[in-house]
């Protein structure tokens, strides 16, 4: 009796993912059919449909307990009449990032353009000056368009340090973008991770490249890691005890760089924010607090309401 109920159970499974796969040309015309119209339209229609989607309920069951997960965070942290629509935020930097990477939609491109040349023109004359950069953008909008905007800035090279999930998408955005990014995963092996910064730490003081890491990720992305207890930062967020992950502190010593954090913002548009450059001897004070301001001005921006843990973990 046991093995008919377990014949019957793998049976229906392989019959889901046959279904499953009968439907993969259909899914192929219909990415290649939204890619065309983006190319050659609006990428703020489709924010306008994605909004019909979502009022019609049609976002996936795992999304829809995301964004309850997202909107109890922001009721605890922020306390405002301000909502949270996590749903919006993920079809959001889902279209766009399709828009930017995959379809090169104009009205995108160059608004990404625009914001490049506002952040070249505080990182060009730190390089000119002698200072190397350590660029430090946060989960805001798409972090895919934050790095493509952070890769055309002065000298026109980044290495960005990310997970391992983030990176095999990220790559394949480069190959289809064309921007010139590299990729150093936090889940690496020691060796990998040592050999790769320390190439990208070199010519970054060579001034060669910039090195680009976001620094609100949220710490449990790295709890698996053989650096995740010295990767840590203990400091105060939102008036509670919390930890931020330390990369970008320990990378901005190595290098005496200055700091430049930005973030990008909607607002009938892409639209970008930076901060003044902060010198690495003052990043461990003010990093929490440019973290938290960025937040509280835009909750409905930010990628990562959905982290259980967000920057308390319990140990």
């Amino acid at each position: 009796m046991r093995f008919f109920a377990v014949w019957v159970y793998l049976a229906w499974r392989e019959a889901l993912a046959k279904i499953a796969r009968s439907f993969s040309p259909l899914r192929r015309a219909q990415d290649k059919t939204v890619c065309w119209l983006l190319r050659h339209g609006d990428y703020r229609w489709f924010l306008g449909l994605a909004a019909l989607s979502r009022w019609l309920r049609l976002n996936n069951r795992g999304e829809r307990r995301r964004a309850f997960v997202a909107a109890a965070n922001k009721q605890c942290l922020i306390d405002d009449d301000r909502k949270v629509d996590f749903a919006k935020i993920s079809q959001r930097r889902r279209l766009l990032d399709l828009a930017a990477a995959h379809a090169a939609n104009a009205h995108l491109l160059a608004q990404l353009e625009h914001c490049q040349v506002q952040l070249n023109a505080v990182v060009e004359p730190l390089h000119r000056a002698g200072q190397p950069v350590v660029l430090a953008p946060l989960h805001m909008v798409s972090d895919v368009l934050a790095g493509m905007v952070g890769a055309g800035v002065f000298p026109g090279q980044a290495t960005v340090v990310v997970s391992a999930s983030a990176e095999v998408y990220q790559e394949r955005t480069r190959q289809q973008a064309g921007i010139n990014l590299t990729y150093c995963s936090i889940h690496d092996d020691n060796r990998a991770i040592a050999g790769n910064l320390t190439s990208a730490i070199m010519a970054a003081a060579d001034h060669q490249r910039n090195i680009m890491i976001f620094p609100d990720i949220s710490p449990d992305y790295t709890v698996n890691t053989n650096e995740a207890k010295t990767a840590k930062l203990s400091c105060r967020l939102f008036d509670r005890p919390a930890n931020l992950h330390s990369g970008v502190i320990r990378i901005a010593r190595a290098l005496s760089a200055q700091v430049v954090s930005y973030y990008l913002y909607y607002d009938q548009g892409i639209k970008i924010h930076i901060y003044p450059p902060i010198p690495a001897c003052n990043l461990k004070a003010k990093l929490p607090e440019l973290i938290e301001t960025s937040i509280v001005r835009h909750p409905e921006d930010w990628l990562l309401w959905h982290s259980h843990s967000l920057f308390f973990i319990n140990e």
